[in-house]
């Protein structure tokens, strides 16, 4: 017979008592309340077996949270597990699945005693992007930095198809942005770039500066320079080619998968750095080549 891990705890600076399945479900029937809660996976399992009325699970977020979790990244931000009179789980289902998920502790408010009919009032604000929590952090470009960072941590991920349907939690990418910062460079040049050749979305153009700029800085403000203004660029140049090929990809199809403009990029700077010429730039793998 097999025996079940045991939880890790919740951090140490956090203080809540643990409580079980049946004294929530008693303080429940008392009506409308808040506490602070030690949610163990225990309680998370016990709590689910009485989510009997919600929206179905996104595995996805489930994943974005436990990974958080077990990072011990997960931040007592004010939000709230809420159940109703009846001890049903009325809201926070997807943070029980990942405190199960993770094998973690989580302290978190817990309200109780709520009505059931205002499950279909929860959840009705707009979520807070992470081009909102960036434009917080006094960024200049939120929402091009936020793209970069996504697509940089899809990078490093392995994704080089760009296929994958995840995102880096808000701490990943606090993460990720203190890793390398250079991030605003690359975000200011996306948007200069973009300003003058608009055929190259700013998430590509910011991902590609990342990652050239980390091979060779002063190749990668040559690169961009040119790939902005076209100047001085000879036949059978690689830049000039690229700069044909997004804009005749563009008129005949419209835009094109991010993965295709990086791998446009790629192509591009590696035919550049080896002083190759290129006659027709063109991708034959969905995957995106690394830049040398």
């Amino acid at each position: 017979m097999t025996t079940a891990a045991a939880p890790v705890s919740a951090p140490s600076s956090l203080s809540a008592p643990s409580m079980t399945i049946e004294e929530l479900n008693t303080l429940a029937t008392q009506g409308p309340q808040a506490l602070l809660v030690t949610v163990t996976p225990a309680l998370a399992a016990a709590l689910l077996e009485q989510n009997r009325h919600n929206r179905s699970v996104r595995d996805a977020a489930v994943d974005e949270s436990a990974r958080d979790i077990a990072a011990g990244d997960w931040l007592l931000n004010g939000e709230t597990l809420k159940l109703s009179i009846h001890g049903e789980v009325l809201d926070g289902q997807h943070r029980l699945h990942a405190i199960v998920r993770a094998n973690t502790a989580v302290v978190t408010f817990v309200v109780l005693g709520l009505p059931p009919e205002t499950q279909a009032t929860m959840d009705a604000g707009m979520r807070r992007t992470e081009a909102d929590a960036l434009a917080l952090e006094g960024e200049a470009h939120p929402v091009v930095l936020g793209s970069i960072v996504r697509r940089v941590w899809a990078w490093e991920q392995g994704d080089r198809k760009f296929a994958r349907r995840i995102s880096p939690t808000r701490a990943e990418s606090r993460e990720l942005r203190k890793r390398h910062p250079g991030r605003r460079e690359s975000a200011a040049v996306a948007v200069s770039v973009r300003a003058e050749f608009p055929h190259i979305p700013q998430s590509a153009l910011g991902t590609a500066h990342h990652l050239f700029n980390a091979i060779e800085p002063k190749d990668t403000v040559e690169f961009f320079a040119r790939l902005g203004d076209g100047a001085n660029l000879s036949q059978g140049h690689p830049i000039l080619n690229l700069r044909n090929r997004v804009t005749a990809d563009r008129a005949k199809d419209g835009n094109l998968p991010f993965g295709r403009y990086l791998s446009y990029l790629v192509h591009t700077w590696n035919a550049v750095r080896s002083d190759r010429p290129i006659s027709r730039l063109q991708v034959r793998s969905t995957t995106v080549p690394t830049p040398k």
